[in-house]
């Protein structure tokens, strides 16, 4: 109940906890963000977010979690919406905006401890949803539809110097070489792409198996995130 006796619905508030603590960490930083700040940002009582999470460092885990859910989501409507067979080049691409929309989840994959203190680290080992796209590389290279005469570790390698390379060196670049970002989605995938694609075209049977591939990949990686959030919610919060 809320103080003047108004039922409160314990799923919107704790997506108001979790949205007042997205802009602090943002703003402040893991290490100067406290349940005191939280509350106080969400308009609630301190003891309301302890109704919903036992300590801070299980409220941050629930935010990111509730984000990669909310990334994937996106690529998911983005690859729906492209009106053309999804390919890897594609995926890259709307991956890349993701991550843009979403700094939060961008902090994890760069390990930033200035936004999320000692959290970043076990962020990161707690691992992408079914694999990342590692996986899905693997799985095309089984079925002949991407090149093979580089190693999965080398396609890999190349992949993530690219991709994680530029989340890395955007804020460092001087001015005058720096790229649009809506001109950066393309650059990356086009340039990973070259690097794993095979000189023969694709048939039309295996335009559809990639499409297929690639879909079910992001499907099932949603699948993952949503569970991840569903418990990161459920085990918590209370009426």
């Amino acid at each position: 109940m809320s103080p003047r006796g108004v039922p409160v619905d314990p799923v919107e508030r704790a997506d108001r906890i979790l949205d007042a603590a997205a802009r602090l960490l943002l703003r402040y930083g893991h290490d100067r963000t406290t349940i005191t700040d939280i509350a106080r940002e969400a308009g609630i009582a301190k003891g309301s977010v302890y109704a919903h999470w036992r300590s801070r460092d299980r409220l941050f885990l629930a935010l990111l979690r509730r984000e990669q859910a909310a990334l994937l989501r996106q690529i998911r409507d983005r690859l729906r919406d492209a009106g053309r067979p999804a390919d890897l080049e594609l995926l890259l691409a709307e991956c890349v905006r993701a991550y843009q929309r979403s700094p939060l989840v961008a902090a994890v994959l760069t390990r930033n401890t200035e936004i999320l203190g000692g959290l970043a680290r076990a962020a990161a080992e707690e691992g992408t949803p079914s694999g990342g796209v590692t996986e899905l590389v693997a799985t095309l290279r089984a079925a002949g539809l991407v090149r093979t005469d580089r190693t999965l570790p080398e396609q890999v390698t190349v992949l993530s110097a690219v991709f994680l390379g530029y989340f890395l060196t955007a804020p460092l670049m001087p001015e005058e070489f720096r790229v649009p970002d809506d001109a950066v989605p393309e650059l990356v995938a086009d340039a990973t792409w070259r690097a794993l694609r095979r000189p023969e075209p694709l048939s039309p049977a295996e335009v559809a198996e990639t499409d297929r591939a690639v879909r079910d990949h992001v499907a099932r990686a949603l699948t993952i995130a949503e569970e991840r959030l569903a418990a990161a919610l459920g085990a918590e919060v209370t009426a």
